[in-house]
């Protein structure tokens, strides 16, 4: 008889959850919240414009890799377009000269050394670990599957990048600039990398681009989520949209089912949230499956900052400024005030290398500041102020963009901004955090089990157990929530219709 499976949430997690439950023999079921599939993985269209809400790059977009052949199998790769940028990030300082990161490594330490030879050892020491850091991550069966061999069979592959990660993980961007000599160096190499960050994953996220292993794809978001959304259907998945979960149904330490917010109950044999880890363990399930691992992380979270977020739709080209993955900073004469904090530098990402995400000559800008939850939480009780602010940071923007950029306030024709009051409210991201569980020196890697202590037929998945945030990690995680049900059964998983 066919088992069936509730999943919470239709973001990337929930419709990869959903593909491969699919193709393993499950009748499966997805209940979103919003109006639209993508989750944290999102756009927005505004008059002709399209504003993207989370692609920068996507790890996979290399064909022979293994998060290819995740996508592949989810129905994303076989008709999207790679554009690779030559650059990471370009920064001006106040004088107007300009710092290029480029994505490619050996034109990077050229570079570096035609602008500080004095620090030749330290350049050649840095871009000699980005050639040599050499990974593909596998798409293979979650840890909690792997026996002795297999653990030693990873640990034999991944030697060389775990000697790397032991030396680079305790070391922060900011502490690494410091052994630079030339003054200009020193002073900008943290602003290029995000400075508080362990140098480990910036070099990771470098040695990605530098291999082409970490493409853009053209479309944005929404090119990745609706083939897998039309993959999802096709293998026959059910998807219902607005239908808020505000209960999973437990007897006997069971999970049996979920109470959507009209009062209707659906019952299925198993539960997967690809939801907010925190309202699925402490409003769906009140509370009640917690140990003290889970209480101290919720207790005491570290996460990505959220983000007030300015888009605009802009009927200008931008010819003269080339595409960076992280966009293009420079510092301003004014600094804008955003919930209590000044922002002395503007960084612009513009999409002029991607045109379908604006009529033609025009283009998308976005300007985006890490931001505090709790002032916008209050801000929001007052609808009038709360709007007014964002007015206010728009026109702040507007007037920043002008500085670097004459005459571009005539040329704005939309405006729009987002708060973490808006990734809540659309996304269910607790306190706004798109991407979860932050990284740290002192905490490199944080995950959590998929289970819950006491609770049967149930499984979390997403960037709250998997964290580190991104596309890759939702996808792969809701395939790897599949094989451990497949492994339950007693069933063989496989990636393709039965």
């Amino acid at each position: 008889m066919e088992k069936s499976i509730i999943i919470i949430g239709a973001g990337l997690t929930g419709l990869a959850a959903g593909c491969y439950g699919q193709m393993n023999g499950y009748k499966t079921s997805i209940f979103e919240m919003h109006d639209k599939a993508g989750g944290v993985a999102t756009a927005w269209k505004r008059k002709g414009y399209t504003i993207d809400g989370a692609m920068n790059w996507l790890m996979g977009s290399k064909p022979g890799t293994g998060y290819y052949r995740l996508w592949e199998e989810l129905g994303a790769a076989p008709g999207w377009k790679i554009f690779n940028h030559d650059l990471n990030v370009i920064i001006e300082n106040k004088e107007g000269k300009s710092f290029k990161v480029y994505c490619d490594a050996d034109r990077f330490e050229k570079y570096l050394l035609e602008l500080a030879p004095e620090d030749e050892d330290t350049i050649k020491k840095i871009t000699k670990v980005l050639r040599s850091i050499n990974f593909d991550m596998p798409v293979g069966k979650p840890s909690e599957l792997n026996n002795f061999l297999d653990k030693m069979m990873m640990m034999i592959k991944m030697l060389p990048l775990i000697n790397i990660m032991r030396k680079w993980s305790k070391v922060t961007v900011k502490d690494f600039a410091k052994r630079f000599k030339n003054p200009f160096l020193r002073n900008i190499f943290p602003a290029a990398f995000i400075g508080d960050f362990p140098m480990i994953l910036s070099l990771m996220t470098f040695a990605l681009q530098h291999r082409k292993l970490a493409g853009y794809v053209i479309g944005g978001a929404l090119a990745l989520v609706e083939p897998i959304e039309r993959r999802y259907r096709g293998l026959g998945g059910e998807i219902n949209f607005n239908s808020r979960v505000v209960k999973i149904l437990v007897e006997n330490n069971k999970a049996v089912g979920i109470k959507l917010a009209d009062g209707s109950e659906h019952r299925a044999d198993w539960v997967i949230s690809a939801a907010d880890g925190r309202t699925t363990i402490f409003d769906m399930l009140e509370g009640k499956y917690i140990d003290d691992t889970i209480k101290n992380k919720y207790d005491n979270p570290k996460l990505f900052p959220p983000l007030v977020y300015v888009a605009l739709g802009v009927n200008r080209s931008f010819d003269d400024i080339p595409p960076a993955i992280n966009g293009f900073h420079f510092p301003l004469n004014k600094p804008i005030a955003i919930a209590g904090k000044e922002e002395p530098v503007m960084r612009v990402l513009l999409y002029n290398f991607d045109p379908t995400l604006s009529p033609v000559g025009k283009n998308v800008v976005v300007v985006a500041f890490d931001t505090n939850y709790d002032y916008w939480g209050k801000l929001r009780q007052d609808i009038a102020g709360y709007k007014a602010e964002k007015e206010r940071i728009a026109d702040a923007v507007i007037a920043g963009l002008e500085q670097r950029f004459p005459g571009i306030t005539a040329q704005v024709e939309i405006r729009d901004v987002a708060t973490p009051i808006t990734w809540e409210r659309y996304t269910g991201n607790w306190r706004g955090a798109y991407e979860g569980w932050q990284f740290g020196t002192d905490i490199f890697t944080s995950s959590m089990k998929k289970t819950l202590p006491g609770l049967g037929n149930f499984y979390m998945a997403g960037q709250w157990v998997n964290p580190g945030g991104g596309m890759p990690t939702a996808a792969s995680s809701g395939r790897q929530t599949i094989q451990l049900i497949c492994n339950k059964d007693k069933k063989k998983f496989v990636t393709t219709k039965p």
